[in-house]
């Protein structure tokens, strides 16, 4: 199982990989996190990290992995 920062850092790279550095965000993030989890549980039937996602007024937010871009 990974870590949310694991996750986070391979949406990251892949960014920068695609040339779509200044198109991530901290809200875009959370987004492929939870994107990425939902995914995961639908194909594996487990989580890929085990931290929790939370409802936020602006969207999913998972908060260890928050300041991430920052």
């Amino acid at each position: 199982m990974l870590d949310c920062l694991n996750a986070a850092r391979y949406f990251i790279v892949k960014a920068y990989d695609d040339g779509m550095e200044a198109e991530m965000t901290n809200m875009k993030l959370q987004k492929l996190l939870y994107y990425a989890q939902s995914l995961h549980l639908a194909l594996y039937d487990q989580p890929l990290f085990d931290e929790e996602i939370q409802a936020w007024r602006s969207g999913s937010c998972v908060s260890s992995c928050l300041q991430v871009l920052q």
